[in-house]
């Protein structure tokens, strides 16, 4: 399976698609949840505000989920050199305004590994995810690596992601179906690329309907 940005942005947005659709991911051991955003509010974000929030992430136009995907360079440059990652996407739908905010976590290994869960820490904190039943990995022969992607809706959970991106150090602890462990500590780059998603998503959610598809259709590619 040849592994690409592109093919791992659609798969997010396809990804999130079914979330917004009522598809299920399991959180579990959460803390005060955020209330959820079920669209975009009318408030006074600027153009100019809502520009400056996308300049360093990524805009896709997708046809197969008639919407837009925000998602951050750093994570194809994780990508490329067969990194584990932990990267926010966000995604606008283009029928009811609706802003979503979903987190991608991939994790690469030398053998196969299913993922059966993965557990977040910060030096305060620890986050439980448990992963779905489907199979969403494969082999990468450019990469000479094994994958493997999981998706979390985090519209009710977004100050989990506000505090990972506060914290000194996160670290991520991948289990597969066979018991097999492997653990990841985020990079400068995967922080920062929480903490460029988090303010986009701040923005979008202050930002009237029409400014925020209009801004993100000029800057989709």
């Amino acid at each position: 399976m040849k592994l690409s940005a592109w093919s791992k942005r659609l798969l997010a947005g396809v990804c999130t698609a079914a979330l917004l659709a009522g598809g299920a991911s399991a959180l579990a051991l959460s803390p005060a949840a955020l209330p959820t955003p079920e669209a975009l509010s009318v408030t006074n974000a600027s153009d100019a505000q809502l520009r400056a929030a996308l300049s360093k992430l990524a805009v896709v136009y997708s046809s197969d989920t008639h919407g837009w995907q925000v998602s951050s360079p750093y994570e194809d440059a994780s990508l490329s050199s067969a990194s584990c990652g932990l990267y926010p996407y966000l995604f606008l739908s283009q029928d009811d305004a609706t802003v979503s905010l979903t987190l991608g976590m991939s994790c690469f290994s030398t053998q196969k590994m299913e993922l059966q869960s993965i557990r977040v820490e910060t030096k305060d904190s620890t986050y439980n995810f448990t992963c779905d039943d489907q199979y969403d990995g494969g082999y990468d022969a450019d990469l000479k690596s094994w994958f493997d992607f999981e998706f979390f809706a985090m519209d009710d959970h977004a100050e989990y992601l506000t505090e990972w991106a506060a914290a000194k150090s996160v670290t991520a602890t991948f289990t597969g179906k066979d018991g097999s462990t492997k653990a990841y500590t985020l990079t400068k780059d995967n922080l920062q690329a929480i903490r460029d998603i988090m303010a986009a998503y701040t923005t979008l959610l202050d930002s009237d309907a029409s400014t925020a598809q209009s801004v993100l259709s000029s800057l989709a590619k």
